[in-house]
């Protein structure tokens, strides 16, 4: 394979990257514009050799280099959906008594909830986990 079809794969790489931002295709793209100027300099002339390098250094970049990036651009992610519910307070609009679930009034929705212990109606709880439509709560 000529070192044009590797710049090919290096560019399609790149842009899949750039849409993704998952750091996973920047490598590959890295390692194949790499190998595009190995294969010009005639460094790598058959295939098979080509792929085992590519390989290679793919490799050596995630495994070295990716925790560095992620870890560089990590932003400080805000908590969305259900994993904003935990560690917040509501109150007990319905009993629980265990296996059963009773309900709670969290952010002004009720939800089904369930406890290891019987909560009374009126009672404060926080959110331990959530699980589909389920708040799994303890007393406060």
């Amino acid at each position: 394979m000529g070192y044009m079809a590797w710049l090919i794969i290096g560019v399609v790489c790149g842009i899949i990257e750039v849409a993704t931002m998952g750091f996973w295709f920047l490598w590959l793209a890295l390692s194949a514009l790499l190998l595009s100027l190995l294969t010009w300099l005639n460094v790598f002339t058959t295939l098979t050799a080509q792929v085992i390098v590519f390989g290679v250094i793919t490799i050596f970049f995630v495994i070295f280099t990716r925790p560095l990036v992620v870890r560089m651009f990590k932003t400080n992610e805000v908590k969305s959906n259900v994993d904003a519910l935990i560690g917040l307070t509501g109150v007990v609009t319905m009993e629980i008594v265990p296996p059963h679930s009773g309900q709670v009034k969290l952010q002004g929705e009720i939800w089904t909830a369930r406890a290891d212990q019987q909560l009374s109606q009126d009672s404060l709880v926080k959110v331990r986990s959530v699980e589909g439509v389920t708040l799994y709560v303890d007393p406060v």
